[in-house]
């Protein structure tokens, strides 16, 4: 029985399954090769997307390269996953029918966009400058998308420069601007190594009703370089309950919006 397997050999066979079969098969079948309990292989899976080394869209499983899954952005993906998706699936909810939406190319708005997918929204549109997301997005009737162009940076995943800014300013409005940061200072504002992925962000936050921040809270702990948006520009901070209370307490007292999702 695989149930008798370690773990990680038992995860180790769902992936060597998966590649046997070009990379896509349904979960369905899967459950036919693996004899566990059903929710003991749904945490296998689990485990496995988190890792990204598959991918579950619609009952359907993909094995992803091992080139994709090296990209800084993947071993991102990774890091404080948990806390990223409570986060995201807090965020998703402040969503209405018929907005446009900034996107960042961060990877908790990744996951923000893996929820948004899962509601009944109508006529959304997202304007990103994410290489990753569109992907995500490509297969939603509901859901349109704008990709900004640009020079790709190869290392964060996104485009951007002084052209592409500039047509950002000049044709493009949003509703609401999703986005994330590497740290986040109670002082200054949103830090971000890149300057120019800190100046496209700068644009999309200029161009948008409101600002809406996702950040895990080991950002707090960070420090960076560009700071692109100060707190009094942002209009709601959705963060985890690992935020340090004197953090947290800093943010309200200069009359921020909190949300801590749970």
């Amino acid at each position: 029985m695989d149930r008798a397997l370690y773990p990680e050999d038992r995860r180790k066979k769902i992936v060597d399954i998966i590649k046997g079969k070009n990379g896509n098969m349904p979960v369905k079948e899967l459950a036919g090769y693996i004899k566990i309990s059903q929710s003991a292989l749904y945490k296998d899976l689990s485990i496995l997307e988190n890792q990204r080394i598959i991918k579950k869209t619609y009952g359907r499983l993909e094995f992803l390269t091992s080139e994709e899954r090296h990209h800084n952005f993947y071993l991102n993906l990774q890091k404080n996953a948990a806390k990223k998706k409570m986060i995201a699936r807090k965020a998703v909810t402040l969503v209405n029918d018929n907005e446009t939406l900034f996107i960042d190319g961060s990877t908790t708005t990744f996951y923000f966009c893996e929820e948004l997918k899962k509601q009944n929204l109508q006529n959304i549109t997202i304007i990103t400058n994410s290489i990753f997301v569109p992907r995500e997005m490509i297969m939603q009737g509901n859901i349109n998308i704008i990709c900004v162009g640009g020079m790709v940076n190869k290392f964060i995943g996104t485009s951007d420069g002084e052209h592409w800014e500039l047509l950002v300013k000049n044709n493009f409005y949003a509703n609401k601007f999703f986005f994330s940061c590497y740290s986040m200072s109670t002082d200054v504002g949103v830090l971000d190594p890149v300057q120019t992925d800190a100046s496209m962000k700068a644009v999309f936050a200029a161009k948008s009703q409101k600002k809406i921040c996702l950040v895990d809270s080991s950002k707090f702990k960070l420090y960076s370089t560009h700071n692109w948006i100060s707190l009094e520009k942002i209009d709601i901070i959705i963060s985890d309950s690992g935020i340090d209370p004197e953090v947290s307490d800093g943010l309200k007292a200069k009359g921020m919006e909190l949300i801590i999702a749970s």
